[in-house]
């Protein structure tokens, strides 16, 4: 099992159980039941129940002699987290902003009526590790290595003309697994930066950033928040994201954003 699913079943098991949490905590293979019982300070079947619990998600599991025997203390089992997990940072389970909030307002506050709504902001690595789990939506899109320059560029053409803007994670499959980018960022930024250029009209700037994730280093693109101003062409045509999908703006969609209106 790899260890994003990992943590993804443990964002699930300990959402909104910090006591539970605190257990998993404790676990480290020398300690049995019972010794994890008292330290944190909870009766020994809930105790128990908690740890059936991890084992079931594979977070952690019975530690085993030479012989292959479950190693016992005062006939109650000592447990330890599984290999993958020993050396992970709690920080990764403990509570954090909740991608949806992410999601929802990402620092996302309109100025006034008249003015250009605030660029979401990049995320932080717990939630790049959710926003992974939930998949693409309108704000985000994964490209998986490889991926075309001209591909990636239309994409943000597309997100240019909506409200928000967007993020692309370069070095994350549509299933949201994340494998790590195959170019370091400066690499990256000038073929991107130059086929921006020549393709995109009017100019449109970007921000290229680089995050580590459970030891893969992704890039992300982020596209500002439309202006309401400007509207986007790639090859001489307007390109719109709706939800996970890039289309070509109606006539009608067109004319809406050249009168300053939002479409999406």
């Amino acid at each position: 099992m790899e260890l994003q699913e990992l943590i993804s079943r443990g964002r699930i098991l300990f959402s909104g159980a910090p006591k539970r949490l605190e257990v998993f905590k404790l676990v480290n293979g020398r300690r049995n039941a019972k010794e994890i019982a008292k330290k944190a300070g909870k009766p020994l079947v809930p105790t128990l129940n908690d740890l059936q619990k991890m084992r079931n998600m594979g977070l952690i599991r019975a530690k085993h002699d030479v012989e292959g025997k479950p190693i016992k203390k005062d006939n109650s089992i000592v447990y330890e987290k599984v290999p993958l997990l020993q050396h992970i940072s709690i920080i990764y389970f403990s509570d954090y902003t909740k991608v949806q909030k992410h999601r929802k307002d990402s620092g996302l506050r309109k100025i006034s009526r008249n003015k250009q709504i605030k660029s979401i902001s990049i995320p932080s690595e717990n939630e790049i590790l959710d926003i992974c789990k939930n998949g693409e939506d309108q704000l985000y899109e994964f490209k998986s290595v490889g991926t075309e320059v001209r591909k990636l560029v239309k994409e943000i053409c597309a997100f240019a003309n909506t409200k928000l803007g967007g993020l692309i994670f370069y070095g994350v499959e549509d299933d949201g697994t994340i494998v790590g980018t195959d170019k370091k960022k400066q690499q990256f930024d000038q073929p991107l930066q130059n086929c921006i250029k020549d393709n995109i009209s009017p100019s449109l700037v970007v921000d290229l950033s680089q995050k580590d994730v459970l030891g893969h280093t992704i890039l992300i693109i982020r596209i500002p928040s439309w202006n309401r101003k400007d509207v986007y062409h790639y090859e001489g045509r307007v390109y719109i994201r709706k939800g996970t999908n890039v289309f070509v703006a109606k006539p009608e969609e067109s004319k809406k954003l050249h009168a300053g209106k939002y479409i999406i």
